[in-house]
């Protein structure tokens, strides 16, 4: 049987050894928000660098605001329907290229979209909003 001691003595190690746990879950934890906060910021800023090879088409056009027909055809793919649902990663692999490189296609495609459109991508504050014109009846229609 062990001591009262040695019991008081393993019960402060276990403590210890949660309370190390609870430390290091904490800065985990800490740093994967800032992680995260920094990736929002950069998509809200239109950054395409923060395009991931686990992202669909569908996704990509909706985030950088650029029709998805135009991400299709850059990657020279005329059945939109069979890849509707399909990652980058998958796309890649489907065509035996790098992700990399689709991914990289996908950007400039959004870049050379921007560059074409420039009035859709100023920042929201830059735009004003402007009222509807009244409808016929006299009533302004939201």
């Amino acid at each position: 049987m062990l001591s009262e001691r040695t019991k008081l003595g393993l019960l402060c190690l276990l403590l210890l050894l949660v309370l190390g746990c609870l430390v290091f879950t904490t800065i985990s934890t800490v740093q994967a928000v800032r992680h995260f906060q920094q990736e929002y910021r950069e998509v809200k800023a239109g950054d395409v660098s923060t395009i991931h090879p686990w992202m669909t088409i569908h996704a990509v056009s909706r985030i950088y605001h650029v029709p998805e027909n135009y991400l299709y055809c850059s990657l020279h793919i005329s059945n939109p329907r069979l890849f509707r649902h399909a990652t980058l990663y998958d796309i890649a692999r489907r065509r035996q290229q790098p992700v990399d490189q689709v991914i990289h296609t996908i950007q400039d495609t959004i870049l050379a979209y921007r560059k074409a459109s420039p009035r859709l991508f100023m920042s929201a504050p830059a735009r004003i909003m402007q009222p509807l014109p009244p409808t016929p009846e006299g009533r302004t229609s939201y």
